[in-house]
């Protein structure tokens, strides 16, 4: 996974994970495979690693997209970096090449300032930290492993949520569903998971995850997106 030049909080906190190898401790890892109307269309690498506990936990995710559409390739790199067992978000990084557009956002007292540069043009955008009890995560397109944001609010009383797109500049309310374990099939594996269900904007996102709690599958039916784990993940005892 290539490196990508982060912002500073999020550099920041990388340093701390690479100074403190031994005690870091990696989330997940692995590769999605992602479907548009049943078609293959790219994949996504990723990693998923954290330091510390409790309200000094430091997770960094990140992840490389290489998506191949209408004949060109665009490369995407993201990195992400949140605070605490409820996985605040406290800065996030995205680039994407050849289209040379690269966005950094920061989490600044009850809001995320989010600056959009490419070659030519230079944007400031706000999103609002509406509250402590309406966590705001990220959720870029295409990205499957950013859904883990999701993951600590699944048995809160409150699971209101707001979503942040960086790339497409919006911000939506969300609902978070526990669903019930069912199983499902990765290549020839069957496999029992945990649904999830985030509902935003008149769209349905399910989400599958195991029993460690890694995201295994991701639909938005209205878009005809799919995105699965390829391999699946090995079991941990």
């Amino acid at each position: 996974m290539q490196t990508l030049i982060l912002t500073f909080s999020v550099l920041t906190l990388v340093f701390s994970l690479e100074g403190l190898a031994a005690q870091t401790t990696t989330i997940d890892e692995g590769t999605f495979l992602i479907e548009i109307e049943g078609q293959l269309i790219g994949t996504e690498s990723f990693k998923i690693r954290s330091v510390g506990s409790g309200a000094e936990m430091r997770t960094i995710a990140q992840g490389d997209l290489v998506i191949s559409k209408h004949e060109t390739t665009e490369t995407v790199q993201s990195a992400l970096g949140a605070l605490g067992t409820n996985m605040a978000v406290q800065a996030y990084q995205t680039r994407s090449s050849p289209s040379d557009v690269e966005i950094n956002l920061q989490r600044r007292g009850n809001r995320f300032l989010a600056i959009t540069s490419t070659s030519s043009h230079l944007e400031e955008r706000q999103y609002k930290l509406l509250s402590a009890r309406t966590p705001t995560i990220i959720l870029d397109e295409y990205f499957a492993h950013h859904y883990f944001l999701v993951l600590p609010h699944q048995f809160t009383e409150s699971q209101e949520l707001s979503a942040v797109f960086p790339l497409l500049g919006e911000q939506v309310s969300a609902k978070l569903e526990l669903g019930s374990v069912e199983p499902i099939s990765l290549g020839d594996k069957p496999i029992q998971a945990q649904y999830l269900q985030l509902n935003m904007d008149g769209a349905v996102h399910k989400i599958w995850i195991d029993g460690q709690s890694r995201i295994l599958r991701v639909e938005i039916p209205q878009n005809d997106y799919v995105a699965y784990r390829n391999p699946a993940p090995i079991p941990q005892h």
